[in-house]
């Protein structure tokens, strides 16, 4: 049975009463903001909406639009502003449990727009407490953790018939701010154009349907034993200690750096794209493809353009029309020329009578105009791969490998492939990366920044591990010497230092050392894992040692015999399969990573298990359990479910995973339902591994944040978790009390999370920027 609805536009004094009365009442209540923009820094709250029981909801409306000013008005009730009266009823919400699905914008908005500040009093995100009992989201419904997502996916239990409300709400919505003169695009939507009764509907709907996603999803958490792990050990208490108070944060620039490093990748780019063009046109198997193409896309005709640039070549005295402004090429106008082989080509059109390289100067002229002033695109993947596999004969690095239109695949793999032999590659790697590296980091912080301060973005369920997804995420790995060409390492290491730690500040950045795979030698219980640690050893040299049972080398990095010293390779192979094939990489996919036959890839997963026995048994309790119980539960509590394993091996056993069995199963279920089932199960299957480790080192460094931010409470200091990149922490600090503050950074981050069998590393630096520090 649906509850009757019953949302009020609060415009006068009586409906100002209920929803005070609504307030005072309600002890859970959910809160929406309806803004002119994104940006809780610089746009404004147009209204405001609660709802404190299912089926009702109250939108205050502070700023109206009037179409006559063209502009947002001011309203009022009984002569008082409503947003003098927003900020009383706001503060009322104080003490409140207070719900909303992306808090971390209606907090920065209400905060910066009416100041009052209600982060403290965040009950619940319902982004989050769906993303905690059901991590996959609401896949097929739209943005898995969107408001409207979660509600279509949930209807039947919800009660209502959200697909449809959706998007009548969403078309009446658009229907109104069009009709009043407003944009409904992604870029600028204007949703304060809306007739007001619209707007008002719209608002109380999604407060309503935010309380009751709510209740439905605390049903679901209680069920799951998730409670405590949920409001009290991880996620609530690090939503609002430490994710929104990193996002509303944000980190200073250095503006003249990153202004300087802007003009000379620009030259540094430019100088690449000369050197690939040059030593390309110098290939003969080139310039037949820029001729061929040339005289493909525009060839010798005496009609039309290639008439028109002949005719301009040659200084021809025919009139132009007016309208066109293109030479009349009529019979008439053209037997008035003076004779000459030009004119004798524009009456018969017998290309013989051309010079052949002017006719050949004509059509790549053309071409050139034609391609931005090149003769080659060397951003065109269609133009490079004719070039090297149809002109230079190269074949295709994966054979049978195509594109959706049937070419042959022509990549950076390939480039990377060809930078070993011929130099226009390898300055075209460059070049691609020198184009990455300017658009991702220059760019984004030249053009989105605030008067010089840039803001990132943390969402605490980008992921299924509970890891954050993230913009800060995206910045790059210091390269060491050797990693790559000394102009990529000179703009990768720098970008970093565009981050400051501001005027009279430090940054405290402190990052884990090997915090994955130190989670996995406790997880997973195998000794000699643990060992490596203990002893102070190279992880991936002791692994290559173990699975490939070298001799006469060592995993002492401080030893002669160092295996990374005397065999590098070996080292670099292990990478591949060190963590790999403990998350579930069987021989097949091993073999395709390292290009080794299958025989050779099939020792290494058995030398792997059989050097580390404890581990291999991890690997199939954990299976069992996700196969027995359809999920897996990491050391902390968070869970991910894997319903699609169980359902599997309960009818099919790990028969799926036999290609003879599949092949049975096609002639009853088709063979595209049988791959699907099939990778589901196998993924599942790797998915129980690879979460238990992944999870575990999020947990690890969110935690340490809640606790490092609540101890720069308990002290008094002037610090905040400023960012979270993978596993580094940086705290922003007050200059005086940097010193002091770095050992109790490290001593938090190293033991608020024990992990049995081996002791956590996270050595802290104190900077004046991110790149001092790591």
């Amino acid at each position: 049975m649906q509850l009757e609805k019953k949302y009020y536009t609060v415009q006068d004094e009586e409906t100002l009463k209920l929803l005070h009365q609504h307030i005072i009442d309600s002890d859970v209540i959910a809160v929406d903001t309806e803004t002119t923009g994104l940006n809780p820094r610089k746009n404004k709250i147009i209204g405001w909406s609660v709802s404190g029981d299912e089926g009702v909801g109250f939108y205050l409306p502070t700023l109206v639009f009037d179409y006559k000013k063209d502009d947002l008005v001011l309203q009022e009730i009984n002569g008082k502003s409503t947003e003098v009266i927003s900020k009383n009823l706001l503060k009322l919400l104080i003490g409140k449990k207070l719900v909303f699905h992306n808090a971390s914008f209606d907090i920065q908005f209400i905060k910066n727009y009416f100041g009052v500040d209600l982060l403290p009093s965040v009950y619940v995100d319902t982004g989050l407490l769906v993303h905690t009992v059901y991590e996959e989201g609401a896949f097929g419904f739209g943005t898995p953790f969107g408001l409207k997502s979660i509600a279509i996916m949930n209807q039947k239990e919800l009660g209502l018939n959200v697909e449809e409300a959706a998007n009548k709400e969403q078309v009446e919505l658009k229907e109104s701010i069009k009709s009043n003169g407003g944009s409904t695009t992604k870029a600028l939507y204007e949703i304060y154009k809306a007739d007001l009764d619209i707007l008002s509907k719209y608002a109380s709907a999604d407060t309503d349907l935010t309380l009751r996603i709510c209740n439905l999803y605390l049903k679901k958490l209680k069920e799951e034993g998730l409670e405590k792990f949920f409001f009290e050990d991880e996620v609530m208490p690090i939503y609002r200690e430490v994710t929104v108070p990193m996002e509303s944060y944000g980190v200073d620039l250095d503006m003249d750096l990153l202004n300087n490093i802007h003009d000379d990748i620009l030259e540094d780019q430019k100088k690449n794209k000369e050197m690939v063009m040059k030593s390309l046109l110098d290939i003969s198997d080139v310039k037949s493809w820029v001729m061929d193409t040339a005289f493909r896309e525009f060839p010798p005709s005496h009609k039309g353009n290639w008439a028109q640039k002949l005719i301009e070549r040659y200084s021809l005295p025919l009139p132009k029309s007016e309208k066109t402004g293109k030479y009349s090429i009529t019979q008439k106008n053209v037997e008035a020329l003076d004779d000459s082989v030009t004119k004798e080509f524009l009456l018969s059109g017998d290309i013989k009578l051309l010079d052949e390289l002017e006719v050949a100067r004509i059509s790549m002229s053309m071409w050139k105009e034609s391609n931005n002033g090149e003769y080659i695109n060397i951003q065109s993947k269609k133009h490079l791969g004719e070039i090297v596999f149809k002109y230079m004969g190269i074949k295709p690095k994966v054979a049978g490998s195509n594109t959706k239109s049937g070419r042959a695949k022509f990549d950076m793999d390939m480039v990377k492939d060809l930078a070993k032999e011929y130099p226009w590659a390898e300055n075209l790697r460059i070049y691609n990366k020198l184009l990455k590296i300017k658009s991702t980091y220059v760019d984004r912080f030249r053009d989105r920044n605030e008067d010089g301060r840039y803001y990132f973005y943390f969402k605490q369920n980008g992921t299924v591990s509970g890891r954050y997804g993230s913009d800060a995420q995206q910045l790059p790995k210091p390269l060491e010497e050797g990693d790559d060409a000394p102009v990529i390492m000179k703009y990768v290491n720098i970008v970093r230092a565009f981050l400051t730690a501001g005027k009279g500040r430090k940054v405290i950045d402190a990052d884990y050392e090997s915090l994955e795979p130190h989670c996995f030698a406790s997880v997973t219980g195998d000794k000699k894992l643990q060992e490596i640690f203990a002893n102070g050893l190279d992880f991936y040299s002791y692994v290559a040692i173990q699975t490939e049972e070298l001799e006469g080398v060592s995993a002492d990095k401080k030893a002669p015999n160092y295996l990374k010293k005397v065999d590098p390779n070996a080292r670099n192979k292990a990478k591949a399969y060190s963590l790999g094939i403990a998350y579930g990489m069987e021989a097949y996919a091993l073999k395709m990573t390292l290009g080794v036959d299958q025989k050779t890839a099939e020792g290494l997963v058995k030398g792997y298990l059989d050097g580390f026995p404890q581990l291999k048994e991890w690997r199939e309790n954990s299976r069992l359990q996700v196969k027995a119980h359809g999920y897996i539960k990491n050391y902390v509590g968070r869970v991910r479910h894997l319903p699609k394993v169980q359902k599997t091996y309960i009818k099919f056993q790990d028969r799926m995973l036999d290609w003879r069995f599949r092949k049975e199963l096609e002639v009853t279920y088709g063979k595209d339902a049988v791959l699907k089932a099939y990778r589901d199960y196998r993924n599942g299957l790797n998915n129980c591994l690879n979460f238990q480790l992944q999870s575990l080192a999020a947990a690890v460094v969110n935690r340490a944040a809640l606790v490092i931010n609540r101890k720069a409470k308990e002290l008094g200091i002037d610090a905040v978790c400023q960012a979270q990149v993978h596993d580094q922490l940086i705290i922003n600090v007050a200059d005086k009390d940097a010193e002091m503050f770095a050992p109790i950074v490290q001593e938090i981050m190293e033991n608020t999370t024990k992990l049995p069998g081996v002791t956590l590393k996270a050595p802290p630096e104190i900077a004046d920027n991110w790149r001092e520090g790591h």
